[in-house]
């Protein structure tokens, strides 16, 4: 058996670096002064965009801090672009030495959101911030940064470089000004501020950077051909070796053995052995159910001619894909796209790139594009992904079918990192609603890099779509974090109305029960409506209504009420007369409770003291005069006694459902109950786009359902009944936002099955 002609990647980048032992230092240079000129243009508009803010500013407050924030930078300008530089050029000297692990990137920790502290919150703001600029820069310069890292990867020969070791990539370079920026006393406001000045003025305006490292690398013959032959050094998955192959043969209905019923051949195989990784449940009983339908006319079947080799296929989807990313700019986002005919993309692109003919491919590949083909048609139709990611979902079409004609795993494992990221793609983008919105979006930034990367640098080494993987959940980590901190305000400002809500109720049913319809003397109705309810709100909302306060709150209006009631006995009216100056200190030290102004305070004790004086003095009166105690208020008639009136502290719109019409289906009303918190619904809205929102609290009374949409601010309220109504009329739809490729395979194969047994006609 004759071995394969490769040489170890190590040895060629160091043959390639002891070549051109100056080269790496000339890089360097050239990247320090272009670097240099960048960091100075940034500072030298930051003045003058602080002053503008100062001047603009409309408090004494901002003016200070916009002033204070331009001394410090002015102060620590030189030591900020030292450092930047220096550490810049510490990393590309590590890289260049070998030491990779002093230029690790190291991975984001762990938070827990309960437990954020004011710090950790500016921490996280600046994280979310870079991560916005180094997809967007990632996105705008996918080609010349990947070009560049091949090529450093190309002249390090001790290290293999990423893009996120790169020491002049976008993630390298923000975390470098991040770090010198660190030592400015700035709020996080001004701090912000200046990481989209370095994005406008430095990220920004790094693609010369680029063009000229790339250009004096291929000036030294370091892969000048890369924009062709794609992804240097992929060692991961070998190409087949192309080689004659059998013409393709029918698979068995019961098919799936490896050698027979037409199964794929492993890469460096020939056709009938056994292919690594492969099972005779996964991708073999996929071929089986494709013979049947191709054998009912379902499937397109064979044609006369000859095959293109799989290696060959390869290259076709290769160059598809390098046309599929130069269409970048064709890609709607408000439009569901139309997926292309495969096997016509194929046949058209094939005699450019092999310089051959073809007619037919080999029976597994063959089944390979038709069954991805089906997987995207499902994941085009799912209504659960929105409109704009399944416009950028659709662009993997090509490199999915490539990666599952070069790697059979695809079909196998549920973990495979290709699978998950066509998953976490889908996820992320859940609360997408309009299109128009998502050019302002850090979110759909690193989804769109994602893509890009995909189409720009999975040639064939799968390792690329773990990585993505990595960075897109690292990513999508921090993004919740930051969500995760507006939504739990928004919880907390709509259990705080609930409660309030509850406490207003509370309150009301007391007063209402305890004291309407009782005469009394109108400012003393007045005060209880309208200052003891709100000090009996807030012991409810503070202490809970069986509380020792609320409870002595409560006995202090039952003693009010008593003692501004006409009194029929002198032992009666002494013990008021007793209890008097108690009852004033009580109902003082509750207004205490709600800080009421001094003067308001002490009015209202005035104006209490003056009362039951009066009453007191009314009562020992009309006792002494000996009158008929037939009527006992009979007297009080014409004086300013009134009746207390019903209070109203909760509105009858604030209690009740304000659902109105005929009642949804108890079936409607289960299917509300079992929404959770953190379930995604599309809501329809009159002329507009339908809204896509997360159900983040379900409060009560009235079991009002709060909904955010994914930057964590509210957008929707509902009521039980509402959301039932709108579900039944089908205004409201639940999403599922999980394992949208687990899903689309599912159906897919479920589908297969079914035509497969129907009996025939």
């Amino acid at each position: 058996m004759s071995q394969p002609n490769v040489v170890p990647m190590v040895e060629v980048k160091a043959k390639a670096a002891a070549a051109r032992p100056g080269l790496p230092l000339k890089l360097r240079e050239q990247s320090r002064q272009q670097l240099q000129q960048l960091i100075n243009g940034l500072f030298e508009c930051t003045d003058d965009a602080l002053f503008e803010l100062a001047d603009r500013s409309n408090s004494d407050a901002d003016h200070h801090l916009y002033f204070h924030s331009m001394r410090q930078i002015r102060l620590k300008r030189a030591e900020i672009e030292k450092q930047f530089i220096g550490t810049v050029l510490a990393d590309y000297d590590a890289l260049v030495d070998g030491r990779k692990a002093s230029v690790h990137h190291p991975e984001p920790q762990e938070m827990d959101a309960d437990s954020i502290t004011l710090l950790h919150g500016d921490d996280l703001e600046t994280s979310v911030a870079v991560s916005g600029i180094v997809s967007k820069v990632t996105s705008q310069l996918s080609l010349p940064i990947m070009e560049l890292t091949k090529r450093l990867d190309a002249i390090c020969p001790a290290v293999q470089v990423t893009e996120r070791i790169n020491p002049l990539g976008p993630q390298k370079l923000c975390d470098a000004f991040v770090a010198a920026a660190e030592g400015l006393d700035l709020d996080i406001r001004v701090r912000l501020i200046l990481l989209k000045l370095f994005e406008r003025l430095v990220m920004q305006n790094l693609q010369p950077f680029y063009a000229s490292a790339n250009a004096l690398l291929i000036g030294a013959g370091i892969l000048p051909d890369l924009k062709h032959r794609g992804t240097a050094g992929s060692t991961a998955v070998r190409r087949p070796e192309r080689q004659p192959e059998a013409p393709p043969r029918a698979v068995a209905s019961g098919g799936g053995q490896p050698g027979r019923g037409g199964a794929p051949a492993g890469h460096g195989s020939t056709d009938g052995a056994p292919a690594a990784g492969f099972g005779a449940t996964s991708f073999g009983f996929i071929q089986s159910l494709l013979a049947g339908l191709r054998s009912e006319g379902l499937v397109a079947g064979e044609t006369a001619g000859p095959v293109l080799p799989t290696a060959q296929l390869v290259d076709v989807l290769s160059a598809v894909q390098g046309d599929a990313q130069r269409e970048v700019s064709a890609v709607r986002l408000d439009h569901v796209p139309v997926l292309p005919n495969l096997h016509s993309v194929i046949a058209a692109r094939a005699p450019d790139v092999t310089g051959l003919a073809m007619s037919q491919l080999r029976r597994a590949d063959d089944d390979v594009v038709n069954f991805i083909g089906m997987l995207f048609d499902y994941i085009l139709n799912d209504r659960n992904l929105a409109i704009p990611m399944k416009a950028l979902i659709a662009r993997l079409q090509i490199p999915v079918v490539k990666l599952a004609i070069i790697d059979k795993t695809f079909f196998e494992k549920s973990a495979h990192p290709a699978r998950q990221l066509l998953n976490e793609l889908s996820s992320v983008g859940i609360g997408w609603s309009s299109a128009n919105e998502l050019k302002r979006d850090h979110v759909y930034d690193m989804v769109e890099s994602v893509i890009a990367r995909v189409l720009n640098e999975f040639n064939e080494n799968p390792e690329i779509f773990a990585e993505l993987l990595d960075e897109l959940r690292a990513f999508r980590h921090r993004d919740e974090q930051r969500n995760q901190l507006i939504e739990s305000r928004v919880r907390q400002t709509e259990t705080g109305k609930a409660r309030t809500l509850a406490a207003k109720q509370a309150v009301q049913q007391l007063i209402n029960q305890k004291a309407s319809g009782m005469r009394l003397p109108a400012a003393a109705g007045r005060f209880i409506s309208e200052t003891w309810s709100r000090v009996l709100i807030f012991a409810c909302l503070k202490h809970g209504a069986q509380s020792a306060v609320w409870q002595g709150l409560v006995r202090t209006l039952d003693e009010l009420l008593w003692s501004l009631q006409p009194l029929q006995t002198p032992a009666e009216i002494e013990r008021r007369d007793a209890l008097q100056e108690d009852l004033l200190k009580e109902l003082a030290d509750g207004i205490d409770l709600i800080q009421l102004a001094p003067a308001e305070a002490s009015q209202w004790q005035q104006t209490l003291r003056e009362q039951l004086e009066e009453i007191a003095s009314s009562d020992r009166t009309y006792l002494e005069q000996g009158q008929d105690r037939g009527d006992p208020l009979a007297t009080r008639a014409s004086g300013p006694f009134v009746e207390l009136e019903e209070i109203v502290l909760a509105t009858v719109g604030e209690l009740e459902d304000p659902f109105h019409g005929e009642p949804p289906e108890s079936s409607f009303l289960a299917a509300v109950d079992a929404l959770k918190e953190g379930m995604w619904i599309e809501m329809d809205q009159a002329g507009m786009e339908a809204l896509r929102c997360k159900l983040t609290a379900v409060v009560k009374p009235g079991a009002r359902y709060v909904f955010v949409n994914r930057r964590g601010m509210k957008v929707l309220e509902r009521s039980r009944l509402e959301l039932a109504r709108d579900l039944q009329d089908g205004r409201m739809r639940i999403l599922n936002d999980t394992q949208v490729f687990d899903r689309a395979l599912q159906t897919v194969i479920g589908n297969l099955r079914q035509m497969q047994s129907r009996p025939n006609a």
